[in-house]
């Protein structure tokens, strides 16, 4: 009897955990575009980051974005901020990149960050008033770091900072360079 009670007792927490992380709430990035099917040696690719959350409109205490890269194929040009309410550090110019030495996107292929983060001491990121959503947070542009190479790159948009109690949604764009 007390194993049966154990065992029931067991699939009801498991059922309400599953339940939640079912359910939880999340911070989404999207891009445009998703994907880049380009000339090799192409510049000023440039993809536009916004954000939203799940259910939409929420406001949190912000979130710290890396934006992931390999260096051999593609090279940060810039970021173009249209979101500035509560911008705490940008990758304001190449040399500001830094290293993927701890692989915070799980992807081998990537090497570099570029980092945005947006911070809210009172919990309230973006403004109330910013309503329009997905919210455009900012543009990343790249050129080609090899003029005749061919072949597949991610640029990785990772939130590696997040709001807690928030799951995260990154996606990936893929750069595709043909000769």
């Amino acid at each position: 009897m007390i194993r049966r009670s154990a065992c029931g007792l067991l699939a009801l927490v498991v059922s309400f955990t599953l339940y939640q992380a079912a359910t939880a709430d999340s911070q989404d990035l999207t891009t445009s575009p998703t994907s880049f099917s380009v000339d090799a040696g192409s510049s000023g690719l440039e993809v536009t980051v916004s954000y939203d959350t799940t259910p939409t409109g929420l406001q949190t205490t912000g979130a710290g974005i890396s934006v992931f890269y390999d260096s051999a194929y593609l090279t940060f040009v810039s970021f173009a901020i249209t979101y500035d309410e509560d911008l705490t550090q940008a990758t304001r110019t190449p040399d500001s990149v830094v290293a993927d030495s701890a692989n915070l996107d799980e992807n081998s292929a990537t090497d570099k960050r570029a980092i945005i983060a947006y911070t809210s001491f009172t919990g309230a990121w973006p403004d109330e008033d910013d309503s329009d959503r997905p919210l455009e947070l900012f543009k990343v542009t790249f050129d080609a770091a090899k003029a005749s190479w061919a072949g597949e790159t991610p640029i990785n948009l990772v939130i590696t900072s997040g709001a807690g109690g928030y799951t995260a949604s990154n996606p990936t764009v893929t750069v595709e360079f043909h000769k």
